[in-house]
């Protein structure tokens, strides 16, 4: 499970995760723009709020079923590994190409790579269209996109560009996402 997200993001995601039973079967990522000081605090918050447990990502954590890491501010997570072993790999990115750090776009386009189409790829509220590249990559591969609806998002940027795009299949409202999220991905 790959979650990118913005503005209003830090809500969404609280509404989200905290739905997600203990025993949920898949390691998720999240990328939410934050800057780097507040984005260890956001996943100690999220990590006592949810029955899974959520840590900001760290350079070679081992992706664990039931486990969610969060993106550092200020720097690229990446997916990397081997089909039994799966790994975070965080990158200094002080290049000016790059608007968001993190972006959505590098973690969802690596994950394509290493996940090929096993991945359930959602993009919630947000300003800009950070994820319609990393999504349209996953999709190519096989992978489902979803995107929050108009209605529920804070600002409907980056939801709006992966459904304009023709990239997601699904826009639902933020308050469906976590029972749509356990039925889709209920085997592992």
């Amino acid at each position: 499970l790959a979650i990118g997200t913005s503005t209003g993001g830090p809500i969404a995601l609280q509404t989200i995760l905290t739905k997600l039973p203990k025993s949920y079967p898949l390691p998720i990522i999240l990328v939410q723009h934050m800057p780097a000081a507040f984005t260890a605090a956001f996943a100690n918050r999220l990590n006592n709020l949810c029955q899974i447990d959520i840590k900001e990502a760290a350079d070679g954590d081992l992706l664990k079923p039931g486990c969610a890491y969060l993106a550092p501010g200020g720097k690229q997570m990446i997916i990397t590994g081997t089909e039994s072993a799966k790994k975070i790999k965080i990158l200094e990115d002080d290049s000016e190409r790059l608007t968001y750090k993190p972006s959505v776009d590098i973690s969802f386009g690596s994950a394509a790579k290493v996940y090929q189409g096993d991945v359930l790829g959602v993009i919630l509220t947000g300003m800009g269209h950070d994820g319609r590249e990393g999504s349209r990559m996953l999709k190519s591969k096989g992978a489902t996109i979803w995107a929050q609806d108009e209605e529920s998002c804070v600002v409907y940027g980056m939801p709006q560009a992966v459904t304009v795009a023709g990239v997601s299949e699904l826009s639902l409202p933020l308050n469906d996402f976590a029972e749509a999220i356990i039925k889709e991905t209920a085997n592992g």
